[in-house]
């Protein structure tokens, strides 16, 4: 696998279409948010568990990862913890069939982005996308900051 370090990884490297990225080994899910981001220029891409999440993030740049709450071979939170490891960690969307006020401070609290309550709502997967692209780009910049600043200087 590349290091997370390597070239690939920051703002400059980003295209204009949108790389997301769904864990889950639900196959209807992952047809639902294909279905829903069909209709978009977003990239979609769908593995059934984190060991072949990491490898495919090895291979490709992805700023948002759409994870189900229940995988095979980690929790949801190993997915948070594994993405921190990057230098700009792409945003992390936990997505339950049995979503409360509970686990969205659970998730919220835990380091992900946000969660996504399914069935999913066209509307809300679109949104929640967007935001969580828009706030890496944000993190992105921030982080590029100080590499610019040591260039110049």
């Amino acid at each position: 696998m590349r290091d997370l370090a390597s070239p690939g990884r920051g703002a400059e490297n980003i295209g204009t279409r949108l790389q997301v990225l769904t864990i889950n080994n639900e196959g209807h899910d992952c047809a639902s948010l294909r279905s829903i981001m069909r209709h978009t220029n977003w990239v979609f891409h769908c593995v059934p568990d984190l060991a072949k999440a990491l490898e495919f993030l090895g291979r490709h740049f992805v700023p948002v990862i759409v994870c189900s709450k229940e995988l095979p071979d980690a929790t949801w939170k190993d997915v948070v913890a594994a993405m921190a490891r990057f230098p700009i960690p792409p945003k992390v969307l936990v997505y339950s069939h049995q979503a409360d006020d509970a686990f969205w401070m659970e998730v919220l609290k835990s380091g992900a982005y946000d969660l996504l309550p399914a069935p999913f709502s066209a509307e809300e997967v679109l949104r929640l996308v967007s935001l969580a692209c828009r706030k890496w780009k944000d993190d992105a910049k921030i982080a590029e900051k100080p590499r610019a600043l040591k260039a110049a200087g």
